[in-house]
């Protein structure tokens, strides 16, 4: 029986994409009217200063700012981030977290780990402000023991680092432990190269067969349930 699980949040416990799809068209819409240009300008230098950003701040959490994505778009497009910035920021954010929705069952399973005393974390690459916004408005800050983001760690996904962080947080050994991810890189490759349980979750996102690999679509999967019976 494990003892204690790692979950990933980001199209692990909801569905980043559908969210992000929503705040993105409203983040554009804004980005044209306060800025008096064509969303496709907008659009475009949003999207190169992301690419900027990531590329600056690689493997850090910094790589995943928002504030600076819009801070940077607002300068490439000649205008003064000061006076636009934390609005386009603020309308991205506000968007996404009233679109978001737990997967069906995440909060049931969660409940049911908290009622089986399973420890459990989230370890998620992201700053720490935004992911606890998330969790508080999915519902989950109440059956969750412990959090670790890139953002504290200063580092991301698949690092020892984060995981040790997370395991010494959870008190729990690794082979005590299962981690719970979309990710098949960073969460699942991550948690076998720290000797953590893999659960590989893919919603309906495509993907290829793994043997020995425990994938799975929902948290209704009973195969979940049998690692903590």
């Amino acid at each position: 029986m494990k003892k204690a699980v790692i979950f990933d949040l980001d199209n692990t416990l909801y569905d980043y994409d559908a969210a992000d799809r929503l705040a993105m068209k409203a983040l554009v819409k804004k980005g044209s009217e306060l800025l008096g240009v064509p969303e496709m300008d907008f659009s475009m230098c949003y999207e190169g200063a992301k690419t900027a950003v990531k590329a600056r701040h690689a493997r850090r959490a910094q790589a995943h700012n928002r504030m600076l994505f819009c801070q940077h778009a607002i300068e490439l497009l000649g205008k003064n981030p000061l006076l636009y910035a934390l609005e386009l920021y603020e309308i991205y954010w506000s968007v996404f977290l009233e679109s978001m929705h737990p997967y069906e069952g995440a909060v049931d399973f969660l409940r049911e780990l908290k009622g089986k005393g399973v420890r459990t974390a989230v370890c998620t690459d992201m700053m720490t402000h935004i992911q606890y916004r998330k969790l508080r408005k999915l519902g989950m800050a109440e059956y969750i023991d412990c959090i670790v983001t890139s953002e504290e760690a200063r580092c991301e996904k698949p690092n020892a680092v984060l995981f040790q962080m997370t395991l010494d947080k959870l008190g729990a050994l690794t082979g005590e432990t299962v981690l719970i991810g979309d990710n098949r890189r960073r969460d699942v490759q991550g948690a076998i190269w720290n000797a953590i349980t893999p659960v590989w979750f893919v919603a309906d996102r495509e993907h290829e067969e793994e043997e020995g690999l425990l994938i799975v679509k929902s948290y209704g999967d009973p195969r979940l349930r049998e690692l903590f019976a």
